[in-house]
């Protein structure tokens, strides 16, 4: 078994007197890709907020693990549901991926070569190196998103979370960025929120099935009851083929 990168131990958060997850406890571990489901409000947007560290649990606790066992401070990198800029703002595809390296940068908006190599090699990777010189506004959805991964990409987190990644793109495109963090997965320890349920279960190791409380699966043991039970309506059960 790998080491543990983040621990859940009891946790429970609460918006004032409005309850949004009891009593949450599970381990995620070094290089496992985890998808999360849920329905809305179920708390999927809570618990990554908690585990990034931007909200404080009301009970238990939240610890974060280098591979090394040491604690981990930062190095995470996150994609939300939303770009958190306006896509008129004058900014290309290479400025955007080069913002990665804010965080860790000695000199504001000076980079080192290795910081410069480092965003070329993310741009390879995304297949974005073809459109570096574009203006944001100018990109497809699909395209957008593969942006903003390779954003997070560049400063090498040891762990990536990332919240309805592929909820503005079509099936192909989905398929593409999925399969990109698979490969990441081998390296890298990944958390995806998504609503595709059958989709994601091709690529995940295993599924977080969150509506306040949280059991985890194997993907294998995911089934069409189970689902219902956790929406709370029937669901249908789609088979996707790659």
């Amino acid at each position: 078994m790998n080491n543990v990168v983040i621990d859940v131990d009891n946790v429970s958060f609460n918006y004032g007197a409005v309850s949004v997850l009891e009593n949450i406890s599970f381990k995620i571990y070094e290089d496992e890709f985890i998808g999360i489901i849920g329905p809305n409000a179920g708390g999927k947007s809570t618990l990554l907020k908690l585990i990034l560290g931007l909200l404080k649990p009301n009970k238990g606790v939240i610890s974060k693990f280098k591979y090394d066992g040491k604690a981990l401070i930062n190095n995470i990198g996150y994609v939300s549901q939303h770009s958190t800029f306006p896509r008129d703002f004058p900014i290309t595809v290479g400025e955007v991926v080069m913002m990665g390296h804010i965080a860790t940068s000695s000199k504001f908006f000076h980079y080192s070569k290795k910081e410069i190599e480092l965003a070329k090699q993310a741009m390879q990777k995304l297949e974005i190196q073809d459109i570096e010189k574009r203006k944001i506004g100018e990109l497809s959805g699909g395209q957008l998103q593969r942006v903003l991964i390779a954003r997070e990409l560049v400063c090498q987190p040891e762990i990536l979370i990332l919240d309805e990644p592929t909820s503005n793109v079509d099936m192909r495109i989905e398929e593409d960025i999925f399969s990109l963090l698979k490969n990441y997965s081998e390296h890298m320890t990944i958390i995806v929120v998504s609503h595709d349920i059958a989709f994601i279960s091709s690529y995940v190791d295993r599924v977080a099935c969150l509506n306040k409380t949280l059991v985890c699966h194997s993907t294998e043991s995911i089934s069409g009851k189970m689902i219902e039970e956790l929406y709370d309506v029937p669901v249908k059960m789609i088979h996707h083929n790659h």
